[in-house]
């Protein structure tokens, strides 16, 4: 009698079980793990684009001197016009973008074109839409727009502050504080905001998803600071973080 060996195998049914659990598991973790490729992809293109903007910075000191030699005009006049709006001065402006400008590499930028609808770090409508102003706008190779913001004064830069710069990753919609990032224009150079001694946005007030009673388009001003010196966004994931203690959710 042939003495045959039972061989032991799985069945469809525990192949199709297998499959389906690995599936699961797969939509509950890719998600997951493709957001933290983002924002670490994130967290290099924002470091990318503050060396850009500072090795700009020091070569227009260089030739112009700092920018309370600049003759910068400040942004709101303090008037406003028949229906109450205020009239704002955008020469002082484009006038510190023309000589920045001079020292990046750029693509054309078509004016009043819409680059986006801007959110504030808790969902709420802050920019809608945002138009591009070509004369006060730098668009990078790699699809960056640089922003030149208010010229805070036209007294020579006050405490060494000019102003204020945005950093923007475009899509169509965005987020301050995740596409969209605020700067200090200073005469030592581009500031992140939300500095761990930044007294006017602080972060764990300017970079909050909960706290609703900062203003829309201010919520997510303070997160520069943080995404470039501690290299991740786990503000996004938890709301217990703070300079001098927790620096990441785990």
């Amino acid at each position: 009698m042939t003495n045959r060996t039972k061989k032991s195998g799985f069945t469809l049914a525990e192949v199709l079980i297998t499959l389906g659990i690995i599936g699961v598991v797969a939509a509950m973790t890719l998600p997951s793990l493709v957001g933290k490729y983002k924002e670490k992809q994130r967290v290099t293109q924002l470091k990318k684009a503050y060396s850009v903007l500072n090795q700009a910075f020091t070569m227009a000191v260089k030739d112009y001197g700092t920018p309370d030699n600049w003759g910068l005009t400040k942004t709101n006049t303090g008037e406003v016009d028949e229906e109450g709006n205020a009239i704002l001065d955008y020469s002082g402006a484009t006038k510190a973008m023309g000589i920045l400008k001079k020292y990046i590499k750029q693509q054309t930028l078509a004016e009043n074109e819409i680059i986006g609808y801007v959110r504030s770090l808790d969902g709420r409508e802050a920019y809608w839409p945002w138009k591009a102003s070509a004369d006060k706008y730098i668009y990078i190779a790699d699809g960056t727009l640089l922003a030149q913001g208010w010229i805070s004064s036209s007294d020579g830069c006050p405490n060494g502050k000019c102003g204020d710069f945005w950093v923007v990753f475009l899509s169509r919609n965005m987020k301050i504080g995740v596409d969209v990032f605020n700067f200090y224009f200073t005469t030592k150079g581009f500031v992140p905001r939300g500095m761990q001694n930044d007294t006017n946005y602080t972060f764990t007030k300017y970079c909050s998803t909960t706290d609703t009673s900062v203003r829309e388009d201010l919520q997510g001003r303070g997160c520069a600071a943080w995404v470039i010196y501690n290299e991740n966004m786990d503000y996004l994931h938890c709301n217990d973080l703070d300079w001098s203690g927790k620096t990441k959710c785990k």
